[in-house]
């Protein structure tokens, strides 16, 4: 019968992801310009830890080939990396892009080819070309388009029929939650807010369709970050807060990437925006006509919601402590159940085959003396993920593959080095040294999902 089918298909794909400002490094070689990554610091962190900053990273631009090595010893079949807009075009409105840019990422798709690793290319995670946001407020402004498309429209044709994933924009959600961190400017209320995500809306509807006319055989896919939602009690008053704030954070999102259309509940959140200034005469028709072929998605935790509870949260807004689940250090739930949920959401919701984009702990590991890093805590958190995975396929949920957050230790957003989530960890030499988890994936890989023990 056709629910018959155990475990996952023999052509999904497991793999990991990164991003450049996390983990490229390289300011300032190979032509590269500067982007608001590039002067991002983190308030507060631990300076001991913390022992480089954005501009370096993980300094893959210098340990590229070992590092993809490693991820073919993993055998790895799939890798989410992100082109760094400023290596590419310095300024980010040039005609013409830098050769050195170009060049890069071409040996790295040489890197990946060798290896049979398949690639999937997002263009855009929170690294704006510096220029832009000075000479225009960055997505603020209609300009963004034509100069976001021209750089999507120059690397697509560069790697026609080398990339066969494509992802326009990283967590394109986020906006809502941090407006500043994702594009260099920080939205002075609800309608500043809307006029970024359109902006970014209007790109990423352009980039699909642009993949499509370039590259048919290609595929391209609209990125979300969310959370599992769940009411804190049966209280009508939390399931409403609930249901709002999965239509604010999510599903209004959704809607637009794989429907193209803005849903009235999420329109309501932002009220009193005069949106005839900023919506003009033919925008929705260009985000009705791209028809992305599936959905990347990003899940780490689920959350307990609370109408107007405001204590021992974990992100903005109603989210409160969920009592019967276990948090990291950084009070993050741990949800393998969630996870589950989520995916079923989401396949049923928007009937599109699922890429998850990336799914980790972000943990202090430490090195020991010995040389050795285990994170069993690790090991377990992608365990029980996985599983649950395998259940919502094996119960009817159609996915691409699996990647988990992250390949190697990177640069965190928020705390640096403290936080990593890699398979294999980075010292202060920028020496790779495989942790625990790295042959526990190994095995996880050479078995399709079958052997998640440890």
């Amino acid at each position: 019968m056709f629910f018959d089918e155990k475990g996952f298909k023999k052509d999904f794909k497991w793999g990991s992801s990164t991003n450049p400002q996390q983990f490229e490094g390289g300011h300032g070689q190979g032509g590269k310009g500067v982007s608001i990554a590039d002067v991002r610091v983190i308030p507060g962190a631990d300076k001991e830890s913390n022992f480089n900053e954005f501009k370096i990273a993980s300094d893959h631009y210098h340990h590229m080939k070992e590092d993809i090595k490693l991820y073919a010893e993993m055998g790895f079949e799939i890798y989410r990396f992100t082109i760094a807009w400023t290596r590419i075009f310095p300024n980010g409105d040039e005609i013409e892009a830098n050769p050195e840019g170009i060049a890069f990422y071409s040996a790295m798709l040489d890197e990946l080819d060798k290896y049979n690793i398949e690639p999937v290319a997002t263009l855009y995670a929170y690294d704006l070309p510096l220029n832009l946001l000075e000479k225009y407020r960055g997505f603020m402004s209609h300009e963004i388009i034509k100069d976001f498309t021209h750089y999507a429209e120059t690397v697509i044709k560069a790697f026609k029929e080398r990339i066969k994933y494509w992802i326009p924009f990283n967590e394109q959600n986020f906006i809502d939650l941090d407006s500043e961190y994702m594009t260099g400017y920080k939205a002075k209320n609800r309608a500043e807010v809307f006029q970024l995500q359109h902006h970014f809306n209007l790109c990423y509807a352009k980039t699909t369709n642009l993949v499509h006319e370039i590259d048919p055989a290609a595929k391209v896919g609209g990125n979300l970050g969310n959370v599992c939602l769940y009411p804190l009690n049966c209280d009508p008053v939390n399931v409403e807060a609930t249901d709002e704030l999965a239509y604010k954070s999510g599903y209004g999102f959704a809607d637009i990437l794989f429907r193209g259309v803005y849903s009235g509940i999420f329109i309501k959140s932002y009220e009193g925006t005069d949106f005839s200034s900023i919506v003009l005469d033919d925008d929705l028709e260009v985000l009705k006509s791209a028809s992305p072929d599936f959905m990347a998605l990003c899940y780490y935790l689920s959350a307990a919601i609370e109408a107007n509870s405001f204590e021992d949260r974990a992100l903005n807004g109603v989210i409160t402590k969920n009592p019967y689940i276990d948090a990291t250090e950084w009070k993050w739930p741990i949800d393998p159940y969630g996870f589950k949920h989520y995916l079923h959401d989401y396949y049923h919701r928007y009937q599109l085959p699922i890429l998850i984009t990336e799914n980790g702990m972000g943990a202090r590991d430490t090195l020991k003396e010995d040389g050795t890093v285990n994170d069993d805590y690790r090991i377990k958190y992608l365990a029980d993920h996985i599983a649950r995975m395998k259940e919502a396929v094996e119960e009817g949920v159609e996915m691409i593959g699996y990647l988990t957050w992250s390949a190697t230790d990177l640069y965190s957003t928020r705390e640096g080095f403290e936080k990593r989530y890699g398979f294999v960890y980075i010292d202060k030499d920028y020496k790779r040294i495989k942790k625990r988890s790295f042959d526990w994936y190994k095995k996880v890989i050479s078995t399709n999902g079958e052997d998640l023990s440890y």
